[in-house]
This record gives structure tokens, sequence and C-alpha cells, in this order.
């Protein structure tokens, strides 16, 4: 005996077995619930004076110097000084990066020799350069471009590195039996593998570009938003100072979905392959 089932019965079967939390709403509320219950708790300690006004201000004196910040020409300039010097050494970065990343991908024993010294120099702290790099360029913008790039232009590299070297077996094995040029290989076949990997480089990167920037504003004392936040951890205004680590990090969350959107559409391949695996 047969048995048919409705297209309506079938569909609401498929709902019915997506757990809630893969649903877009389902989502949306449970990082809505999370960071309800983070600023309960911050209000809650606060309240009860855990830690001194000084260092855990409550929220609402936080959300007050966001808007007071937001209305503040001064604290602009800061942000665009800032997002400069990220965006410029994030550039810097791609444009070091990607190609030093796709020529040792698609020269293994040249990317096995120097993989000791490629390890060692992305364990180094960057901030630990910052006192030496002052003394070379002195506590100028292209002091702090300097040590944005050394931070950010690893996640990049290795990215770009491991992407161009992640190519099937087969396809590498029928580039080299149909003798396809090194130019074509690397357009058709070498640049398409490594995309999604580069653009994944970039995307920590920009995060981190904006982390560095603040770092070093704060202890190299150039302009931007770093020094401000300094200026008013000094002063005593931690409210302001938190406000600032919220516009910093909007700043690297906004970058970051920026990036995803570019990516979506330029790397078609890899978005649709992204939605079939169900990431959100």
């Amino acid at each position: 005996m047969t048995v048919t089932v409705q297209p309506e019965t079938a569909v609401l079967r498929a709902v019915e077995a997506t757990p809630w939390y893969q649903g877009r709403l389902g989502l949306l509320g449970a990082r809505l619930a999370v960071g309800v219950l983070l600023i309960a708790v911050w209000a809650i300690a606060a309240h009860l004076r855990l830690l001194p006004p000084e260092i855990l201000p409550a929220p609402l004196d936080v959300l007050i110097a966001i808007f007071h910040l937001a209305v503040d020409p001064a604290f602009w300039l800061s942000f665009v000084v800032t997002l400069r010097a990220a965006l410029i050494s994030l550039g810097l970065a791609i444009l070091i990066g990607v190609p030093v990343g796709l020529v040792l991908g698609m020269l293994p024993p040249v990317e096995r020799t120097t993989r000791f010294l490629m390890d060692l120099a992305r364990s180094f702290p960057v901030i630990a350069l910052l006192p030496v790099m002052i003394l070379l360029l002195g506590v100028t913008t292209e002091m702090e471009i300097t040590v944005i790039v050394l931070g950010v232009v690893w996640p990049i590299l290795v990215q770009t590195t491991y992407g161009s070297r992640r190519i099937d077996p087969v396809i590498r094995d029928t580039t080299k039996s149909y003798r396809i040029s090194v130019l074509l290989r690397f357009f058709k076949v070498v640049l398409p593998a490594a995309s999604p990997f580069v653009m994944t480089g970039i995307r920590v990167a920009s995060s981190v570009s904006i982390l560095i920037a603040i770092a070093v504003e704060i202890l190299g004392r150039t302009q931007g938003m770093g020094f401000n936040l300094a200026n008013a951890q000094i002063d005593g205004a931690s409210d302001i100072a938190i406000a600032y680590v919220f516009y910093a990090g909007a700043l690297g969350v906004s970058l970051n979905a920026l990036l995803e959107l570019v990516e979506e559409k330029v790397i078609v391949w890899n978005a649709r392959g992204d939605r079939a695996g169900g990431r959100r």
C-alpha cells in the first residue's frame, strides 16, 4: 500500500525536526538572552559594589557615556584616525601576505625550508617591538602602521599558504598530465582553491588590526581612540573608557561582517558550500 504525504505535512515535519537553535529567530533569541544575562550580572555586581565604581561602573553610566561620545566631534576624529591606521595596515598586510603565501603554497620545498622562521616570527609578540619602533620611527603614524602590519600579516600569510597548498590531488595530477601552463593553473586552480582561506585570514586580520591599533595608541601615546581611552582611565572616567572599548569592539565586528558580505558576493562557490553545510 502506498502512503501519500501532503506537501504541507512534509513541511511541518521538517520544521518540527529542525532544532530551535538552528533557526534564525531561535539563534537571535539565544544571543539576546545571553547578552541580557551578562548585563544583568554586570548591573548586580555594580550595585553590590563588588568592585569600586572607578573600576566597574554601572551599565547605565556606560550607556550614557556611549551616547555622549556619539555626539562628540573629538571622538569621531579619533575614531577616523584609528580606523584609517587599521585599514592602511590591513591593505599593506594583504599586499605582502597574499603573494608570499601563494608562492609558498605552490613551492612546497620553499615552504618547508622557511617554516621554522615563519613560526618563530609569528610567535613573537608584536607589542614587544613597540619600544624599538618608537626609537627607529618616533611616535608617528608610520610607526603605528608598521607595528600593526607586523601583527596582522601572519594570519593572512598562513591562511593563504594553507589554502594554496590544499588542492585536490586528482586536480593537481590532471593539470600536470595535460601540461597546463603555470599561469593558467594559478588562475584556474590555485587561486579559486585558496580564495576562501585568504578571506578567512583577512577577516581575522581585520579584527586584530583594530586591537593592535588601540594597544599601540595606548602604549605609544599616538593619536586615536586608544590615546583617548588611556586618558579617560587616567582621569578615573572608567565609564568613558569602557565606552571607547565598546566602540572599538563594534568597529571590529562591523569590519568582519562587511568582509563576510564581500566574501559571499565574490567567492560564490564557497558561499554555496557554507549554505549546504548549514553555516549561519
